[in-house]
């Protein structure tokens, strides 16, 4: 396992919230569908409101 970090912005409403993680995972595309479940799930988002960077 390896940690890849991401950082990005998610559409909260009218405004934009900035956001850094770490996620662990084997390869660099699975940890990016994890972080895209881990903040849709906490935030109540869709996919088209994360903007990776």
């Amino acid at each position: 396992m390896e940690t890849f970090s991401f950082s990005g912005k998610i559409q909260m409403g009218k405004d934009k919230q900035k956001f850094s993680r770490e996620i662990e995972a084997s390869s660099k595309k699975h940890a990016e569908e994890k972080l895209y479940a881990e903040l849709g799930s906490e935030h109540s988002v869709s996919r088209g409101q994360i903007e990776l960077e």
